[in-house]
């Protein structure tokens, strides 16, 4: 179908490119036209301001006027005005002012009349001035009183000017002449002056003479095509032309109205998208025709395709089309030599993906580039990442990016040849967000001419590896610390009870109960095979022998069970905090107090654990004291082993630390 559309769519574009050059030539006769029209305009006006020019320069040579005779200048200038009967009297009048502007004659008026106050022109200046006639442009006339127009003349005698005659002409003498040209009913002729005002119009001339000009007329008369296009005064768009004077300095403008112009193009661009729709569908339902049958046997060739991809044995029946019928026989060939090579290829395939996928450590191959072009199960699940979502993928990309450059460099000169094989253990980050360490060793593959082809890297997992050997040292810290502690404990405990104002009987009881409390701390731990233990109960038996007065320690808050990772660290906490307390805080006065609370929120689907340690009425802190290996273990338990956040502050009044962790994070540890 789209083919039998491309052969009528190039037929349509050549006929839409001759339609726009049929419009565009209407539209330049249109412009010729106008541009005609609006030069014969202007001619015929310029005709009759030289006629009326020239009757005025008559009149200027009459013998009465020389001589003074004012009353037999205005009666012959009234006869000449009478002689013009055909073209109307009331269109014309005849002014004389003398030098001074004082009206000495006036043809609106009769004899005897009052006369207007003269007034100093500058166009009767002008008209001193230069001795030359001078075509003055619309004004309000002070006898009239409206718009008119005048040609004004200069009256010598012996070469000066004495007077200055001028012939008024109203305006509808101008669109009379406008009127006169039988324009198209749909066309309009504007006469517009040097002050860009209108002074006649072939259409609505009273209303809108003595208006100004709109802004596209002034624009289009600065252009020298003397072609213009936009509104007219009535708000019209037109296509139009301009004529400029000669004589006067004025301007016709000739407005076509642009329905008008554009009217042929639509008429021949409804035919075409007429015509071009009908050879259109007759082309489409002659292609679908075709198309159907050729679409059969198509599909058919489908369907052998279809069946050779599946590794089905691939037919060739007849279609009745010769091109299909070669593909098809071809496809049968191809199908029977793919089932040899496919056999063959399966199972040497099968031997090395069950090598791979059995083996214990994760497998990959990669290119010169470092990516992943294969990897076995067991390195997708050591980052958690599918097959799909690491081939492709840079091998280092969830590797520490310190440990990855040494790395990288190796890798570099194994590609150059510098190296065969080499293993190194790096830190990575798992798809969960938890991280790791893996040992891997990279061994070069070469063709003959020992030119890189691809790396195989051997991944072994030795996380827990790792975390065992660094529990053992922190153990082994923490045990050489907690006997350090111990030791002052006891010393405290001693100090603390052998006041004078105690008998030694009843000091050496409190002594003895505060060991055993102390002892029973460790004990929780031991009874419970680090199996977890309840909050509550980690803090009494750490606080036990401090609480011999409800004044001293108090604790607070819901019961909540810790798994195991969370109860020892913890208690490890706890643990530092009491020995800190007792060795430089609030247990080491007697008035010093102790409060723990703890309040657990649910987020969603997790519970979070919120504990504060305060201490009060303690020794007062100057300063903050240099941090020990308590308040680095104390750190490291809290935002490393359980991922949770430790805000510890030494105040004046005494230590408050604020400790939370997730539960649910914790659980998910502890089963780790």
């Amino acid at each position: 179908m789209a083919f039998g559309a491309a052969l009528v769519l190039p037929g349509l574009v050549f006929a839409a490119i001759l339609l726009w050059r049929y419009a565009d030539a209407e539209r330049h006769h249109y412009e010729e036209e106008a541009l005609g029209t609006a030069q014969r305009i202007m001619a015929a006006v310029d005709r009759e301001l030289v006629g009326i020019q020239s009757a005025a320069q008559a009149l200027a040579t009459s013998s009465s006027l020389l001589e003074g005779n004012f009353e037999a200048f205005q009666s012959q200038a009234e006869m000449t005005l009478r002689s013009w009967a055909r073209q109307g009297t009331d269109n014309y009048a005849v002014v004389v002012r003398d030098t001074m502007g004082q009206q000495v004659a006036n043809t609106r008026l009769p004899w005897g009349s009052s006369l207007p106050k003269g007034a100093n022109l500058p166009i009767d200046q002008q008209v001193i001035a230069t001795k030359q006639p001078v075509i003055q442009d619309l004004f309000t006339g002070a006898t009239a009183g409206r718009p008119i127009i005048s040609i004004r003349v200069p009256v010598l005698k012996d070469g000066t000017v004495t007077h200055v005659l001028s012939m008024a002409v109203e305006p509808r003498r101008i669109a009379e002449i406008l009127l006169a040209q039988n324009l198209p009913a749909s066309w309009v002729a504007t006469v517009i002056d040097r002050a860009d005002r209108v002074v006649a119009r072939s259409r609505q001339h009273e209303t809108f003479v003595g208006k100004a000009a709109p802004d596209e007329f002034l624009k289009a008369s600065r252009e020298a095509d003397g072609i213009w296009e936009g509104r007219n005064l009535e708000g019209t768009e037109v296509l139009g032309a301009y004529a400029p004077s000669g004589v006067s300095g004025w301007t016709t403008f000739v407005g076509v109205p642009a329905e008008i112009v554009q009217a042929p193009l639509r008429r021949s661009l409804w035919t075409l998208f007429g015509l071009g729709t009908g050879l259109i569908g007759l082309s489409l339902l002659l292609a679908r025709s075709f198309g159907r049958r050729i679409a059969v046997p198509v599909r058919g060739l489908a369907d052998q395709a279809q069946r050779l991809g599946r590794g089905e044995p691939v037919v060739s029946p007849p279609s009745g089309l010769a091109e299909v019928d070669q593909v098809t026989g071809a496809l049968a060939s191809a199908s029977t030599e793919l089932h040899v090579r496919e056999a063959a290829l399966r199972a040497s395939e099968a031997r090395l993906w069950a090598t791979q996928n059995n083996a214990a450590v994760g497998i990959a191959e990669v290119d010169r580039d470092g990516r992943f072009m294969s990897v076995n199960e067991a390195r997708c699940k050591l980052t958690g990442h599918t097959r799909e979502e690491l081939i492709g993928q840079h091998f280092g990309h969830v590797t520490d990016p310190e440990i990855l450059v040494h790395d990288l460099a190796l890798f570099a000169q194994q590609v150059a040849g510098g190296l065969d094989a080499y293993t190194t253990d790096s830190e990575f980050r798992r798809k969960d967000g938890s991280s790791g360490w893996a040992r891997v060793t990279s061994t070069a593959v070469r063709d003959a001419g020992g030119t890189f082809l691809y790396a195989v890297r051997v991944v072994e997992d030795i996380t827990e590896r790792r975390q065992a050997d660094r529990r053992q040292k922190l153990l082994i810290d923490e045990l050489n610390h907690r006997v350090k502690n111990t030791l002052a404990t006891v010393q405290s405990l001693a100090w603390q009870t052998a006041r004078p104002d105690v008998p030694p009987q009843v000091a050496q009881e409190r002594f003895q109960e505060r060991l055993l409390a102390l002892s029973r701390t460790h004990n929780l731990l031991n009874e419970t095979h680090w199996e977890g233990a309840s909050l509550r109960a980690i803090l009494e038996t750490v606080l036990g022998p401090y609480m011999t007065s409800s004044s001293r320690v108090r604790i607070d808050g819901p019961e909540v069970d810790l798994a195991a990772r969370a109860a020892v660290v913890l208690g490890m906490a706890f643990h530092e905090l009491a020995t800190n307390a007792v060795k430089y805080g609030a247990l080491s006065s007697p008035s010093g107090h102790v409060q723990v609370d703890w309040t657990v929120q649910e987020q969603g689907d997790e519970a979070k654990l919120a504990i504060n340690w305060c201490e009060s009425r303690g020794p007062t802190l100057e300063g903050r004291p240099n941090p020990g290996f308590g308040s680095r273990l104390l750190r490291q338990a809290i935002t490393q082993e359980l991922a949770g956040q430790l805000d510890l502050r030494f105040e004046r009044a005494g230590v408050c630390c604020a400790i939370a962790i997730s539960l649910g994070s914790s659980a998910r540890q502890n089963a780790a």
